[in-house]
């Protein structure tokens, strides 16, 4: 059975205050360093660790460029005795080797994945490829850094705000980000879609707040013991920090969810009565649990897995998620991927992963609870190569639950997941792709939102 995860390596951009040990060795760790991790019998990935000595303490960082993802940083470094410790814990990442001879020997896992991963100096610099939307240092509207409270959690959540210089601002939306630790710009393979989307948003006259997660970049709190549900508490209080704002007094405000977003944007609208209305981005029409097993048996298909190996990790996944729903406990649920034929050590930390507040609460719970309770209009989009959420099977549970009136839908013919346009839809295609977010897509969000008002 394959992981959960549709990628052995988790694409997401992280900015932690780190946790920095004192070394104390005779050799140095200073520059980057770079090896191949192998992903499967015919698939390497070049990975590049970078550290920097900041007095006598390190920090680390580590690049992935064929996922376009630079700069992710770990926020706990330990080098003692030549032995290299690194910790990414919102990605569940870790890393040890031994320094010898310019040469690091060590152990790179993530999730349920591990390998050996060897790593040399080198002196390439590597970088993340402009892309054609990235937004430009110079654009016609105002950028204004914030910072709010969330009165639940007493944490603060740090973001950025943009709308017009002049005129009235009739309509502002808050950005709500899919599943991972998330950054205001949503940086994923290479592509910094919320960034993209505000600026396209903005010069149609529509403000729009973008934050980093909580725990995430300079938001407080803590990313790794968080559910969807407390992800809506933080755009409730995007919500309460917008409405005292004395730009947006008169302003319709509304929230827009890509992915998991979508569910955060359905729980938060279905608890706060004076939001005007929400637009879901590849948003789940059905519960977690369902969403993961139509994208693992897409993507495993697409990718080519005989059909009696599909239909077997099928029916596996189905098992083990239905175990997960009734609160099956880590010990129990480690023996059994094993018995699955998962090695241990990789059973274990999936089983640490499956059982997680954020997992449990992802698998058992059904949008269509929160979307009935709605009666703002809401505009749902997919695309048709979404390999991630399901266009079809989605768009059908969203009609289901929400009143007709309410509700507009569209899928778009050739978009992919990021609503980028694509071959085949998969995963490992959006970094090779130049486009961030379909102009034809926001177009359409600001044109829905203008007839609102």
């Amino acid at each position: 059975m394959n992981k959960l995860s549709v990628l052995p390596l988790i694409a997401v951009s992280l900015l932690f205050n780190s946790h920095i040990t004192k070394a104390s060795n005779t050799q140095s760790l200073q520059g980057s360093w770079a090896g191949e991790l192998k992903i499967s019998e015919d698939k390497k990935m070049e990975v590049v660790f970078n550290f920097n000595n900041v007095k006598t303490d390190i920090e680390a960082t580590i690049d992935i460029p064929q996922q376009q993802q630079f700069g992710l940083t770990f926020n706990k470094v330990e080098f003692k005795n030549n032995k290299i410790t690194l910790a990414m814990d919102m990605a569940n990442m870790k890393y040890s080797g031994q320094l010898s001879n310019k040469k690091i020997t060590g152990l790179y896992s993530q999730g349920g994945f591990s390998a050996p991963l060897d790593l040399f100096p080198v002196t390439k610099i590597f970088k993340r490829e402009k892309k054609p939307q990235d937004v430009s240092k110079n654009v016609p509207y105002t950028i204004e850094h914030v910072n709010f409270k969330n009165p639940d959690g007493l944490h603060y959540l740090d973001g950025t705000l943009t709308y017009p210089k002049t005129g009235n601002i009739n309509t502002v939306v808050i950005l709500l980000s899919g599943s991972g630790p998330t950054t205001r710009d949503a940086d994923v393979f290479g592509h910094k879609v919320f960034a993209v989307l505000a600026d396209q948003l903005t010069r149609k006259n529509i403000a729009v707040l973008r934050y980093d997660d909580r725990g995430v970049g300079k938001s407080t709190g803590n990313f790794t013991t968080a559910t969807s549900e407390d992800f809506a508490s933080d755009a409730n209080a995007a919500y309460d920090f917008l409405s005292k704002h004395h730009n947006f007094e008169n302003s319709k405000v509304g929230f827009i969810g890509h992915s998991e977003g979508g569910l955060i944007g359905a729980i938060a609208a279905a608890k706060n009565p004076l939001i005007d209305f929400f637009v879901s981005l590849a948003g789940p029409g059905v519960d977690g649990g369902q969403i993961i097993i139509d994208q693992s048996y897409y993507i495993q298909k697409s990718r080519g897995l005989e059909i009696n190996k599909l239909n077997e990790d099928n029916t596996q996944q189905k098992h083990i998620l239905s175990e997960v729903r009734a609160g099956i406990s880590e010990q129990d649920l480690t023996e059994l991927l094993i018995k699955y034929n998962i090695p241990s050590e990789h059973a274990k930390a999936q089983a640490i992963q499956m059982t997680s507040p954020w997992f449990k609460y992802f698998v058992k719970t059904d949008p269509k609870d929160f979307l009935a309770k709605l009666n703002i209009p809401m505009l749902a989009l997919n695309g048709s190569l979404d390999a991630q959420v399901l266009a079809e099977q989605n768009i059908a549970g969203i009609k289901q639950s929400v009143k007709p009136n309410k509700l507009t839908t569209k899928i778009y013919n050739g978009l992919n997941h990021l609503f980028q346009p694509a071959k085949t839809g998969l995963p490992e295609e959006y970094s090779k792709i130049d486009i961030t977010f379909s102009e034809t897509v926001s177009d359409d969000i600001s044109r829905w939102i203008k007839e609102l008002n």
